[in-house]
């Protein structure tokens, strides 16, 4: 495991979880900072859904700051085995779940329980287009495990990130640059099961 990273504002402020040594890369604090200043509003009891979770940062700050579940997806086994340390260590463990599993695949899953969320944070590889394709047409779906009026949170290189061809039951409602890295906020429509 690398050095960790940190969890910026709430309830678990100030701790440190641990990072798996290969195949992921934690969105940058200040990169986190500002999103989830945007976010905030909407973390209060809300349902999350971490997609490509790495090490789970993105969803342990949703919890920290106010969200009541967190999912968390990801298809390395070492990395769900680093995110389910890391929630038994910050005492979340009864707040979260961790699927080892693809992307598509965990959403097919999710769609078919029912289940439904209000946040997915979807930060993929950078250089898996076709993952992040995939998976957005797959959230855009109108079966996709998705509340009226969620928020989809799409990580992506700039020069490759585009506006998203999703369509469907997604619109794009803001995007925030940072550097290289474009991050887009998706809004399901109203029109949309669920």
């Amino acid at each position: 495991m690398s050095g960790g990273v940190r969890i910026i504002a709430g309830d678990l402020g100030g701790r440190r979880i641990a990072v798996p040594e290969h195949g992921t890369r934690p969105m940058a604090d200040r990169m986190r900072q500002s999103l989830f200043a945007v976010l905030e509003p909407r973390l209060p009891g809300a349902r999350v859904l971490d997609l490509c979770a790495g090490s789970g940062a993105g969803g342990f700050e949703a919890l920290s700051r106010g969200a009541q579940h967190a999912c968390f997806v990801e298809r390395s086994r070492e990395a769900a085995g680093t995110i389910r340390d890391n929630a038994a260590a910050l005492g979340v463990g009864e707040r979260t779940e961790v699927r080892t599993s693809e992307a598509r695949a965990a959403l097919a899953a999710l769609s078919a329980s029912g289940e439904r969320f209000d946040l997915v944070l979807f930060d993929p590889p950078y250089d898996d287009l076709a993952l992040r394709d995939e998976a957005l047409r797959a959230l855009a779906a109108p079966e996709a495990p998705l509340r009226p009026g969620s928020l989809v949170v799409a990580t992506g290189r700039r020069r490759t990130a585009g506006a998203p061809a999703v369509g469907g039951t997604l619109r794009l409602v803001r995007e925030l640059p940072f550097g290289e890295t474009s991050i887009q906020l998706l809004e399901r429509t109203e029109g949309a099961a669920g």
